[in-house]
């Protein structure tokens, strides 16, 4: 295929093994290039396509991952950022030689023009499915024809929007108190004194007052209503297919003016205190901020985040509607690391009551049932072990193990590989050890089935007989 259409579409993350770039990529368009007057054209794009990927390495190279986030996305403060994710694996120097791998990091490059996307292996679809799921609204229907050649930055920003701003409006549109003066025949808050002694002629039944009344004409409103009328004019009008009575509803607003601010105050009201997440997403649309980095000459920007957070969450969310879960934002127990302490936090922990827990780990990798080391990865299988000693100290665990997404098309065998009845022993306890996959259905309108039949997984209940 053409160099752009692979750069926009064909790169997932988690991709283990390198892709040499020149099995994947054909040379009869111009890419990065103008080969008008160039006789060895096939060489010259080439050279312009290698030219591309070192520009984009060397502008990785420089981005702190500390700096990139999807504090918009997860808000609860219950997630720490890995910071030792590579965002995209680039080696060789020529077009022959280059291959490209991909770790957790999802999102979109943009550099001299040209789009990188780095996309959900389990599709688009997915992605907004637990997007979706974060924002509290889970539409099965239709996601508004995702398509991959969208900027994935604007996209994800603009679904979350869209979802933020249906919770928001479950309450009604916002208002606010404003202040009015007018000449009425009954008395209604305060009466204009001065108005009153300086009245000339005849009293005509009227009294001037002073009052209070609820109104929808505020900075608020105008900032959302803006951002509705941009993404309707825009390539993502598809996303609001569902929020056509939202627009109509801001559309009836009698505004004075259109004119806003964007530095005023939030929302006080705690009724109302959804509207301050769509406000903020809404400035962030009005003004293009779609990218999380961007450099001087506005030659390269970015929007990245760890998708493995967002899956991590996502399955918090799943497994609460069945279970109680312990938060991830008080720690119970620390390590020394030789300057300060670390806290040991395990993704989730499943209160089953009567001091009895279960300990489970979240990854995103992909669970490998073949190769030299199949199964639970060394490290990832001693930190659980570290998790369930640690807990161990002060509560009975009785459950355990590690959770890992898989394409439908997989699930069945992957169960086939695993062996159901294994056990830990650390110190004087047995504890009851799985492998959990959550399956990605195929047909994204079965996933809340899924949901359903994966939460019931996590029961106490159960004897393992065979030790791990």
């Amino acid at each position: 295929m053409e160099a752009s259409e692979f750069f926009s579409k064909q790169i997932c993350d988690n991709q283990i093994s390198p892709i040499l770039i020149r099995d994947r990529i054909v040379l009869s368009e111009d890419f990065n290039c103008n080969s008008s007057r160039i006789r060895n054209k096939e060489q010259f794009r080439a050279n312009a396509v290698a030219n591309y990927l070192k520009e984009v390495r060397r502008e990785l190279e420089n981005i702190d991952l500390n700096n990139y986030n999807i504090s918009y996305l997860i808000n609860d403060r219950e997630f720490d950022l890995n910071r030792d994710n590579s965002i995209l694996s680039i080696t060789g120097d020529n077009f022959n030689e280059m291959k490209l791998s991909s770790s957790n990091i999802v999102g979109s490059l943009n550099i001299g023009g040209h789009q990188l996307n780095i996309n959900s292996r389990f599709g688009n679809q997915f992605l907004a499915y637990m997007i979706a799921s974060t924002s509290g609204f889970i539409e099965l229907e239709n996601f508004g024809n995702v398509s991959e050649e969208k900027g994935l930055g604007e996209w994800i920003l603009i679904l979350f929007w869209k979802n933020c701003l249906k919770r928001a409006f479950a309450q009604g549109i916002y208002k606010t108190y404003q202040k009015k003066r007018e000449n009425l025949s009954t008395v209604r808050g305060s009466i204009d004194i001065n108005h009153w002694i300086k009245k000339q002629g005849y009293f005509d039944g009227k009294t001037m007052c002073e009052f209070k009344e609820h109104s929808f004409d505020n900075n608020i409103n105008k900032v959302i209503f803006s951002a509705l009328n941009k993404v309707s004019k825009s390539v993502y009008a598809d996303l609001l297919y569902d929020v056509y009575d939202i627009k109509r509803a801001f559309q009836s607003i009698p505004f004075k003016k259109l004119n806003f601010n964007y530095k005023e105050s939030l929302v006080s009201n705690p009724y109302y205190k959804n509207y301050n997440e769509v406000f903020e997403l809404s400035k962030r649309i009005l003004q293009d901020q779609f990218m999380s980095f961007s450099s001087r000459d506005n030659r390269f920007s970015a929007f990245l985040f760890d998708i493995s957070l967002l899956f991590e969450h996502h399955i918090r969310k799943v497994l609460k509607k069945k279970y109680t879960l312990r938060s991830k934002e008080v720690a119970e127990f620390y390590v020394p690391n030789g300057i300060d302490e670390d806290r040991i936090l395990p993704d989730i922990i499943i209160d089953y009551g009567n001091n009895e827990i279960g300990v489970f780990d979240v990854k995103y990798k992909r669970f490998q049932t073949e190769g030299p080391s199949p199964g639970v990865r060394r490290e990832d299988k001693y930190q659980l072990i570290s998790y369930i000693a640690m807990y161990s100290s002060v509560y009975k665990v009785v459950n355990s193990g590690v959770i890992y997404p898989c394409e439908e098309r997989d699930f069945q065998r992957l169960n086939d590989s695993k062996r159901e009845d294994q056990i830990m022993k650390i110190a004087n306890q047995e504890v009851k050890f799985g492998v959990h996959f959550y399956k990605v259905s195929a047909d994204i309108a079965d996933q809340h089935l899924v949901d359903q039949e994966f939460s019931s997984c996590f029961s106490s209940k159960g004897t393992a007989t065979k030790e791990m």
